[in-house]
């Protein structure tokens, strides 16, 4: 049996999809920080970077479906 070499490609939707994939991950570790720190300043960072993290995810949702062709 012959290997056969292929090029993979990486299109822009799937790049997407990646992203909002590692983007969801990123907000749920973030959640189960909050759920185990004690100091108000850690706290006040996670949410700050829950945040952060969900706009980014909103701006790729965009971008997805911008690329999917929906509107």
């Amino acid at each position: 049996m012959k290997l056969e070499k292929r090029e993979i490609t990486l299109n822009e939707s799937d790049s997407l999809k990646d992203l909002l994939f590692f983007e969801k991950a990123l907000l749920n570790e973030y959640v189960e920080a909050l759920e185990k720190v004690k100091r108000k300043e850690t706290r006040e960072t996670l949410m700050k970077l829950m945040r952060e993290t969900a706009e980014e995810l909103f701006l790729a949702k965009d971008l997805f479906d911008k690329s999917m062709g929906k509107s």
